[in-house]
C-alpha cells in the first residue's frame, strides 16, 4: 500500500499497533470484521493455497465479505497445487485471481541460468513471485495473509496487524493459531486442501524448491532444501 498523503508512516504504524493490541486473542471472525469495516473493498488476500490459507478463505466465505483472493502462478507449481486452484475457482464463492510473472521461464533461464532456482534462488523468487505481487500491491489498502507465528523463526514475531517493510498494511488473523488447531478446523469443516499435505509437504511452493518435512522439523524446513533461505520475498517483515 502506498501510504496516504494525509497519514504519515509513523501515524499508520501507531494505528496498526493499537489495532493489533486490541485484536490480539480475538476470534478470526472478529479480526475479519474489523478489517472489512476499516478497509472495505480495499482489502485483499494473497495466498499460495496452503492449508492455513484454505482455512482463512473458509472464514472469509462465512463472513459473506466479497474479498478478492490472489494466487501467483509461477509456472513451477506442483500439479496438485493447480488442481486445488481449479477446484476452488469452480466451487468457492470468492473471486480467485491468478497472477503470472512478466518474464517467461525461457527468459528467466537466459538471464539467471539453466536452473535459476539453484543458480540464484533469490532472483528466481523475485521474478516469479515478488514482481507479480508488486504489480497489484498498490491496488489494495491492506492485505490478509494466513501466516502463523509457529511456522518458522521468521514469522514468530508477527503482529495481528502491522505495517511491513514495504509500508504495506498486513493483517494476520491466524497469527496465534497452531498447526494442530488449523488442521482440526480443516477436518471439522471437511475442507478441500492440497493432497501433497498428506505426503508430508506442509509448506508447498515451487516443485524444485519444496520437499517433505521430516519428523521434528518446522513446517517450512522443506522449502529451499539446505539453503539458508526461509522466505521467498513476498513477506517483508519490519521486525
Amino acid at each position: 500500500m502506498t501510504v496516504p498523503a494525509r497519514q504519515s508512516l509513523d501515524d499508520l504504524i501507531l494505528e496498526c499497533e493499537q489495532a493489533s493490541a486490541e485484536l490480539e486473542g480475538k476470534p478470526v471472525a472478529e479480526i475479519l470484521r474489523w478489517a472489512y469495516e476499516r478497509f472495505g473493498d480495499g482489502l485483499g488476500m494473497m495466498s499460495a493455497l496452503g492449508y492455513s490459507g484454505i482455512a482463512l478463505i473458509d472464514h472469509i466465505v462465512q463472513t459473506g465479505y466479497g474479498i478478492e483472493v490472489f494466487f501467483i502462478d509461477t509456472g513451477f507449481h506442483f500439479p496438485e497445487t493447480l488442481d486445488l486452484l481449479h477446484e476452488l475457482q469452480n466451487t468457492c464463492p470468492l473471486e480467485i485471481k491468478v497472477l503470472k510473472p512478466s518474464i517467461s521461464i525461457d527468459e528467466l533461464q537466459s538471464q539467471v541460468g539453466e536452473k535459476p532456482w539453484e543458480a540464484n534462488p533469490d532472483l528466481c523468487c523475485h521474478h516469479m513471485k515478488v514482481e507479480p505481487l508488486l504489480r497489484v500491491l498498490h491496488t489494495k489498502k491492506a492485505w490478509l495473509s494466513a501466516i502463523r507465528r509457529d511456522q518458522s523463526s521468521t514469522r514468530a514475531g508477527v503482529d495481528i496487524v502491522e505495517v511491513d517493510g514495504r509500508g504495506t498494511i498486513k493483517i494476520y488473523p491466524f497469527a496465534n493459531w497452531s498447526f494442530e488447531r488449523t488442521w482440526n478446523y480443516i477436518k471439522e469443516r471437511s475442507l478441500i486442501y492440497n493432497k501433497l499435505h498428506d505426503q508430508g509437504f506442509f509448506s508447498i511452493g515451487c516443485v524444485h524448491c519444496t520437499k517433505p518435512v521430516k519428523a521434528g522439523e518446522h513446517e517450512r524446513s522443506g522449502r529451499w532444501h539446505s539453503m539458508p533461505k526461509l522466505e521467498c520475498g513476498l513477506h517483508s517483515h519490519r521486525k
